[in-house]
Order: C-alpha cells, then structure tokens, then sequence
C-alpha cells in the first residue's frame, strides 16, 4: 500500500489503522517513513523505530530558545528539543527542525495528534485513543502515551491499569484504548465530547376503565421534609466527616482511614470522588494509590491512612470553609425556596410520562448477553400496568415494542428484539441514537405542551426515564438523576435537517427555560426522587450506598445532565437506573421477573406517596 517515503492524508491513516494486523504486518508490507500534512507549511514526520515529530522551518533569527518558546511553550524543554536534532548545532533558515509530539505546546499537539491518528476522539471518559502502529513494530508505548497525552511519562501504569483488558504488552494496531479524563491533559479536556445516544417522547389512549386505588403502605407516618430540608439534612451529615486533612508536598489531601472489609474502589473512589465508571474508577483509584504509597491496592492493612488529593473530592467532602464547599451547601439550602407541595390523592388529576432508554439499533448498556434495553423497556410495561390498575394517573409513553405491545411478560429471561418505535408523529424506528435521543424530549414536551394548554398544572406532570447502567463491577443498586438547574440552558433546538420530518419537532422546535422553571424542576424533582429510593428501600430492594440521588453524570472531571433531562418541561423529571449490569448480583436479579414487579410496584407507591396528603 505504502512506499518509503510517501505523503498520505487522514484517510490513508484511516485505512492502515482498520486494516488486519495480520495482513498488515507481513514481511514487504509495512512503510518505513509516514508523513501526514497539517498545513502548507507544516507536517508530522514518522520514522520506523523512532516517535513522530512536527517538522518546522526556522525563521531568519531563530535559535534554539525561540524555537523552543514558540513550539514547545516553554524553553524548559530546549534540552529535549536540541537532543531530537543531533546533527544540528544551530537552527538554519531552510533546514527542518524535528519537534517530537510529545514536547509540542498544547494546540499543536492537539492539531498533530488529530492529523496522525484521525479515528481519536474525545469521550465522556476522556479521549478514545486507536494506536496507529505504522511500522509494526510497537512504536507507542505505554510510557510514550502517558507523556503524549497526560504530560508525564509516570502515568504509564496508571493507563495500564485503566485499559486492563488489554493486558501488559504493548498497545495494539486497531485496539482502541482510553485515556480517563482525571489525568489528561488540559488541551484535551477542553475539547466536547462527541454526542452519544443518551436516554428521552407520543401519547397512548387514555385509560377507558375505572382504576381502583393503590394500596399506599400503612406505617406509621414520616415526619414531613422538603428539599430544602433534606439537603440541610444531608450538609449536616457530611459536617461530622469521617475525613481529615493535611497537606504534604504534593499539596492539599483528605485522609480516610479504611475500615474491615472495605475497598479502595467502593469505599474511597465511588463516594468520595462520585466516580462510576470502570475506567474513571480505575485510574482515579491510581491516582490515590500512588498519592497513599500503596503499591497493592488490594492488600491494604485495616485503619490504612488514604490519602485524596483535594481537588478529586465532591464539593460536599471538602473541608468546612472551602469555597467550593461553601458554594455547594448555599446551593442545596436554596433548593428549599422553590418546593412546590401538591396534593392529589390516589394520583387524581396526575400525568406520567413514561420512557424506556434506548432501543431499536440502539441496545443500550450490554453485559454478558443482557440488553439494557430490553429491561428498561420491561420496566416501563410493568408501572404502566400498576399505574393504570392501582391508581388514576393518566400515563402516556415515548415508545412502544411492535411485537409485544405493553404486554407483561410472565418470564424471568426476555426475549431481546430490535423493533421499538418512538411514537412519534411519524412514528420514528429508532436507527440512530442521536436522532432517538432528541426525538424523545421533542416528543415529551409536546405531551406537556399539550397537557398544559387544556388545563394541567405543570405540578402534576411527572416524566420517568429507565435505564440500567454499566459502571464499575464494585457498584451496586438503584440510582436517580434530576437535572440540575445550573447545568441546563436557556434555549436549545437541534439543527439536524431530519428532524423536520416530525410533527413534534416543527410545532417548537425550540425549547425555553427560565430560570425559575429550572430551580422548582429541580426542586420537585429531587422530592420525587426522595420518594422513589424511600419506596425501594422500604420494598428491600439494593440502592446505590453513597448519594443514590444526583443532580448530573459525572464523567472524569466533567458533569452533564442527560438530554431527557436537560431539555425537559416537565416540573417532575427523574431518570431511574435501576442497577448496574456490569455488577452479576444486579444483573441477576434483573433477570429475575419477581425482581422487576417488587421494583414496578416500589416506584408506582414512590409516586403515589409523592403527591399523597403532601408529605
């Protein structure tokens, strides 16, 4: 394909990348040199055994401490940048000065790197690396990478321990790897994150028959509370901390002493750092274990000071004082000024929308065989059903199965199809999950819409979203999201030229959110939120250990509020995952059908109980 010497595009790079490391690496078929173009002026140059480098021309006058300045960023690195051009001792106008990648000022590495390896991209987790390999010969090492993207070689076990399925040999050709968020670079972290399928809504006829009343629980009764109380409640917990902190040489850490039978992932990363995700998790918990000097991370002695670095820790582990802290505890106080208690005994007069995440050729979360999709759509039959049995809700949904209807099925394993239709006008068979994605909040909301122009209190307006997570194998249980209203805009619409093709969307394409809306949304949210987890505890069933209820995704060092959420009307808005499939307890019982009707029922009475005598 190649020929020493040859000057290729992106879309070469593309096709040497995706092609058969076997067929690839044979004897005659690996080039020697790889030279890719940025700019008239500019290009990266790659040698067979050695890294790539940007080779620039020198101006009339430049010296090494110019050039270094001018590439680099800094001349603390003209040492480096003299060593990867031995043959010159001084630049010359005309001659080619090599700057290898990894020392390049921030933009250029980016612009370098984009050009090089063109299938790269930035993820929720950080940034999505497929090794190019050229030469075969195993150019990109561990530690090569570490510097390239995180700016210290050190890091190299940190990624090793953070892409484990990959094992201890160097990365491979078409093999992709990431690079978590926590560590990379700040050039890289202000890069967006491409859009990824996120869960989000038509109508179903309303009820003909008279439901009979759900039988709410008889204890005895809670004292009543309101967001803002809970949240003084929960900065008044976090006040007696089970942290302390000091400072060493490495700045400013929060020590946790572990306790018998607890983990560095769990009990440390998971509720300290509020990370989730295997790979976050992962090279989080390597940052501590380095920090702690802990060289096995699972051998560590009972009563063990670990050490946090400060700036990993949620704003409410922070020590009283700091303006983080402080910024966060004024936060969730004021949350109490836009709750909106309403009463609707047995769910007279309320509305629920309800929706399964993903769908059609969108599975979902998928761990050992099991489809996130097929669940949260089993989920979303069964409350409908109690709802529309027990209660005098009316409920609507975004999606129907073709095949199955909202029927209950009365099996533990369900089968798993593809044939999930948004409802919308026309209906949508939900190919791509970007365009899925936002077609269920255009959807949701022109339900709202029309509930509120015939009358509905937006107060009595519920939207539930389900969905199954896949997160670190140590987390366990239920979860609920609530968007927060910070993190929401004020006005979004989608420019995706398909979306015209819907009725939903050409009535508004344009959603607006006050201020004030998204305070009590949030406000009202986090009570029905409250409500759900009360109910899934009383019912027995797991809930995630460490603040069960969030107001954002947390990914690395970023938080984003899903699009159902984000662009909701609703007053009422939670996302439910209702376990963490990457956990085998949790998918074992998902799979079991008395587990899906205890979790239907628990929400259905977390509802009821949200809006009944207003407690």
């Amino acid at each position: 394909m190649w020929v020493a010497g040859a000057r290729v595009a992106g879309a070469v790079v593309m096709a040497l990348l995706l092609l058969e490391p076997a067929v690839v690496r044979g004897a005659r078929a690996e080039p020697r040199h790889l030279e890719v173009t940025l700019t008239p002026h500019r290009s990266v140059a790659w040698e067979r055994g050695r890294g790539p480098v940007l080779a620039v021309l020198p101006s009339r006058g430049d010296g090494w401490f110019s050039l270094a300045r001018r590439y680099c960023g800094t001349t603390a690195l003209l040492r480096r940048l003299r060593a990867a051009n031995p043959r010159l001792r001084e630049p010359l106008r005309g001659v080619p000065v090599q700057v290898p990648l990894e020392i390049l000022r921030g933009d250029l590495r980016l612009a370098a790197i984009r050009g090089v390896f063109p299938a790269d991209r930035r993820i929720m987790a950080g940034w999505q690396h497929w090794p190019l390999d050229p030469f075969g010969g195993g150019e990109e090492s561990w530690s090569w990478l570490a510097e390239l993207f995180t700016g210290k070689p050190g890091n190299a076990e940190l990624l090793r321990r953070a892409n484990r399925a990959l094992g201890r040999g160097s990365p491979r050709r078409g093999v992709p790897m990431v690079i978590p968020e926590a560590v990379l670079l700040s050039v890289f972290r202000r890069v967006p994150p491409e859009a990824t399928a996120t869960p989000t809504p038509q109508p179903t006829p309303l009820p003909t028959h008279t439901p009979t009343p759900l039988a709410v629980p008889t204890r005895s009764p809670e004292p009543q509370r309101t967001a803002g109380a809970t949240a003084a409640a929960r900065a008044e917990k976090r006040a007696v901390s089970p942290l302390t902190y000091g400072r060493d040489l490495e700045g400013e850490y929060a020590a946790y002493r572990l306790r018998r039978g607890e983990a560095l992932y769990s009990a440390v990363v998971v509720r300290f750092t509020g990370q989730l995700h295997a790979a976050e998790v992962n090279a989080t918990a390597a940052i501590i274990a380095q920090r702690s000097r802990i060289k096995d991370v699972t051998a560590i002695p009972v009563g063990y000071p670990v050490r946090i670095p400060v700036d990993l820790l949620l704003p409410e582990y922070l020590p009283p004082g700091n303006p983080r802290r402080a910024a966060w505890e004024r936060e969730q106080k004021e949350l109490g000024r836009f709750v909106e208690v309403v009463r609707a005994a047995n769910l007279t007069g309320v509305h629920v929308i309800l929706d399964a995440g993903h769908g059609g050729n969108d599975s979902g979360a998928t761990v050992d065989g099991v489809w996130e999709s097929t669940y949260a759509y089993d989920l979303l039959c069964r409350v409908k059903r109690d709802l529309e049995q027990h209660t005098k809700a009316t409920v609507w949904t975004t999606m129907k199965d073709e095949s199955r209807g909202y029927q209950v099925v009365d099996r533990d394993v369900l089968e798993q199809d593809r044939d999930q239709v948004l409802l919308t006008h026309p209906p949508y068979r939900l190919e791509d999950p970007t365009t899925g994605v936002h077609l269920r909040w255009y959807l949701a909301n022109d339900i709202i819409r029309g509930l509120l122009s015939s009358g509905v209190p937006r107060s009595k307006i519920v939207f539930l979203s389900f969905h199954a997570d896949s997160l670190h194998p140590s987390v366990r249980g239920t979860m609920a999201y609530v968007p927060s209203r910070y993190l929401r805009p004020k006005s979004f619409g989608v420019g995706r030229k398909v979306m015209r093709e819907y009725r939903e969307y050409r009535r508004d394409p344009r959603v607006r959110l006050s201020a004030r809306l998204k305070a009590r949304t949030e406000a009202s949210s986090r009570r029905l939120a409250e409500r759900l987890i009360e109910a899934l505890r009383r019912e027995g069933l797991e809930v995630h250990p460490y603040e069960p209820i969030r107001d954002s995704v947390l990914r690395g060092r970023r938080r984003w509020v899903p699009a159902v959420l984000r662009y909701s009307l609703a007053q009422n808005a939670v996302l439910i995952e209702c376990c963490n499939l990457a956990n085998e307890r949790d998918r074992h019982l998902l799979l079991k059908r008395s587990w899906r009707e205890r979790f239907a029922r628990a929400v259905v009475g977390g509802v009821a109980r949200t809006f009944a005598n207003g407690s």
